[in-house]
C-alpha cells in the first residue's frame, strides 16, 4: 500500500515538473511591436538545356534499347530569389536544385521579423539562368500589425508571387 501511494507521489511530482517546464520559462520570438515576414516556396526552375532531337547516326551510336528520337538533359537550373523591403534587401540567395542529377525543386525558406508599420515588398525570382535580369517580380505595399505573420510564396500554376 505504501508502495503504491509513493509511486503515485513520484508520478505526480514528475507530471508536475513536465508541465512547468512547457510553460516556463516563456519563449517569444517576436517582441510586441513585431512582425514576421516569410518567404517560403519550392520551384522547379527551368532546364539547363532545351530537348533535342537525335539525329539516325547518333541513334545509331547507341545501344538498341537506348534508342529515343529525343534527348532531354535532366538538370534544372538553380534559383536566385531576391527580397526587399522599403528598398532594404532582406534575402539575396541562390538555391541549386535538389536530387541526385540537379533534377528537383530549389526549396527557399526565409523567416525575418520587422517591427509594424507600413512596407514596399519587392520579392524577384531567376529561373532561367540569365544573368541579372529576374524572370518574376512582384511588388506589394502592405501594412503589418504586432504580430502577424506575412507569408509569401510562388504558386507555379499562376507563375506569380502570392502575399498571404
Amino acid at each position: 500500500m505504501i508502495r503504491y501511494l509513493g509511486q503515485a507521489v513520484a508520478y505526480a511530482v514528475f507530471i508536475s515538473v513536465i508541465g512547468l517546464l512547457s510553460v516556463w520559462p516563456p519563449y517569444r520570438i517576436l517582441t510586441e511591436q513585431q512582425a514576421m515576414v516569410s518567404l517560403t516556396f519550392s520551384h522547379a526552375a527551368e532546364r539547363v538545356a532545351e530537348c533535342r532531337a537525335l539525329t539516325q547516326e547518333e541513334m545509331n551510336e547507341l545501344p538498341p534499347n537506348m534508342r529515343k528520337p529525343i534527348e532531354c538533359p535532366r538538370q534544372r537550373q538553380p534559383v536566385r530569389v531576391e527580397l526587399r523591403a522599403n528598398g532594404r534587401l532582406l534575402l539575396a540567395e541562390t538555391r541549386a536544385p535538389s536530387g541526385l542529377w540537379n533534377d528537383g525543386k530549389a526549396s527557399v525558406y526565409h523567416r525575418t521579423p520587422l517591427e509594424a508599420g507600413e512596407y514596399h515588398f519587392s520579392v524577384a525570382m531567376n529561373d532561367s539562368g540569365g544573368g541579372d535580369r529576374f524572370d518574376y517580380q512582384r511588388s506589394e505595399v502592405l501594412v503589418l500589425v504586432p504580430g502577424q505573420n506575412l507569408v509569401i510564396t510562388f504558386d507555379d500554376l499562376t507563375r506569380r508571387f502570392v502575399f498571404e
